[in-house]
């Protein structure tokens, strides 16, 4: 495999991605969003893989936090977030990027407050995402851009690849006001 094939997250063996995206979150990077944003109310994590955003929320003092994914890793409920009903006050995750804006599309529809997206920095791009940007009734409030690069990995399994991909935490407020602004996390 290339080292082309490693920096964009791919199988040592295949040069395929993760089949169902799964690349869960480091510890540090949902700490440094806590660090930045309050959240008043529940908080619903519906792509939670094995429950590393849902730990962090939980050990920083969250004790209602509902955990679901479309696949079972062995925590939260199986639960499919795009077909879902249940309503939150706020939805923090770092959703499947195959599937990113229709997640972000939901969870303006699911979110009571707050969205937390868990994202690499080209979701900006996109003529598809232009119209989900300008919306005013759920705008983008900030984006936390991190300075150092967050390595994330395949299925959770530590391979000798470091992080080359920008990642960045995309915040949506129903009640902000104003232009979206942009922040660093050192």
């Amino acid at each position: 495999m290339t080292k082309a094939h490693s920096i964009v997250g791919s199988s040592r063996r295949n040069g395929k991605r993760e089949p169902n995206d799964f690349y869960p979150t480091p510890d540090y990077a949902t700490q440094a969003l806590l660090e930045r944003e309050d959240f008043d109310g529940d908080i619903w994590e519906p792509a939670c893989g094995k429950g590393n955003i849902s730990a962090v929320l939980k050990k920083a003092g969250w004790l209602n936090v509902k955990s679901s994914d479309i696949i079972d890793y062995g925590y939260g409920e199986v639960l499919d977030f795009l077909k879902s009903d249940f309503v939150a006050d706020n939805i923090i995750t770092n959703p499947p990027y195959k599937q990113a804006l229709e997640f972000v599309l939901k969870a303006k529809q699911s979110s009571n407050y707050k969205i937390a997206m868990f994202l690499k920095t080209v979701f900006l791009e996109g003529a598809k995402r232009h119209e989900m940007f300008l919306d005013e009734e759920f705008p983008l409030k900030t984006v936390y851009q991190f300075s150092r690069r967050v390595t994330l990995y395949k299925g959770g399994v530590k391979m000798k690849n470091s992080g080359m991909i920008a990642y960045a935490w995309f915040v949506w407020d129903r009640h902000y006001k104003g232009k979206p602004t942009i922040e660093w996390i050192y």
